[in-house]
C-alpha cells in the first residue's frame, strides 16, 4: 500500500475507533477526502478496506455507514470465527499443507518476524503486519483442504471483525501495538509448527485462542472500557 493510502486508512480508522465518526453516521469518499485533505482515490480505497473488516457498510447507491453492533453480537461472531479457523488449522495439520500454503506461511512469518525484530513499531509496521497477518489467516482457511469450512465462513465474513485476521488496531498506542504483534507472531509460529508436524489438536487449540484474542486485546489495553477500543459498540451496548 502506498504511503498516502496507508496514512488515510490509519487516520480514518482512528477517527472511527475514537468515536469521532460515530456509529450510524454516514460517510463517503468525498467527505473523507475533504476531512483529511486528500484526493478521492485514497479515501475510496480506505473505505473499501474498512468495509472488508466490518467497521463500515455500503449504503444502497453511494456512500457508507459506520456499523452499529452490540457487544454480545461481536462476541458471538468472534466465537464462530474462532471455531471455523481452529477447525481449518486442525484439518490442515491432519491432511498436510500444500506447497503453495507452505510458501505463503514462510512469506508471512518472515515479514512478521522482521517487524517484531525491530523492538518497536511505526504506523507503517502496523499496516505491513496486518497484510502478513491476513495472509496467514486466509492461507489456513482457504487452503485447509475442506471447502465446506470456507462455505460456512462465507456466511459471516462480512460481519463486524469477522474478516480473517481483522483487528481494531490503535496506531496512537504503538507500544501496545508492538506487544500485540509480538504475541501474534509467536502464536503464528506455534500454529505453523503444529500444522507442519501434523499435530491437529494443538493446531486447532492455539488457532482458536489466537482467533478469539480480539476482545481480550481490547480489554488488555483499555481496561473495562471496551467502548473506547471498538466504537461500533458505543451506541449499541447491550440493554
Amino acid at each position: 500500500m502506498a504511503d498516502a493510502e496507508q496514512r488515510v486508512l490509519s487516520e480514518l480508522r482512528q477517527l472511527i475507533l475514537e468515536g469521532e465518526i460515530g456509529a450510524g453516521e454516514k460517510i463517503s469518499e468525498v467527505v473523507v477526502a475533504q476531512m483529511l485533505g486528500v484526493s478521492r482515490t485514497p479515501a475510496k480505497l480506505a473505505l473499501a478496506r474498512l468495509e472488508s473488516t466490518g467497521l463500515v457498510e455500503k449504503r444502497p447507491g453511494r456512500g457508507y455507514t459506520v456499523r452499529e453492533v452490540k457487544l454480545g453480537d461481536v462476541e458471538k461472531i468472534l466465537m464462530a470465527r474462532g471455531v471455523l479457523e481452529g477447525t481449518a488449522a486442525g484439518y490442515m495439520a491432519t491432511n498436510g499443507a500444500s506447497e503453495e500454503a507452505r510458501r505463503a506461511f514462510s512469506h508471512s512469518l518472515r515479514l512478521t518476524e522482521a517487524i517484531v525484530a525491530k523492538n518497536s513499531a511505526s504506523i507503517s509496521d502496523v499496516e505491513d503486519y496486518q497484510t502478513a497477518n491476513t495472509l496467514f489467516h486466509t492461507t489456513i482457511m482457504e487452503q485447509c483442504g475442506n471447502e465446506y469450512i470456507m462455505m460456512a465462513y462465507d456466511r459471516i465474513r462480512h460481519l463486524p471483525l469477522a474478516e480473517l485476521g481483522a483487528v481494531a488496531s490503535r496506531t496512537d498506542r504503538l507500544d501496545g501495538e508492538f506487544l500485540r504483534m509480538s504475541i501474534g507472531h509467536a502464536q503464528h509460529a506455534v500454529i505453523h509448527d503444529a500444522i507442519m508436524r501434523g499435530d491437529a489438536m494443538r493446531a486447532e487449540m492455539v488457532m482458536r485462542e489466537h482467533s478469539n484474542a480480539t476482545l481480550d486485546y481490547a480489554r488488555l489495553f483499555v481496561g473495562k472500557d471496551v467502548d473506547a477500543h471498538i466504537p461500533t459498540l458505543k451506541l449499541a451496548s447491550r440493554k
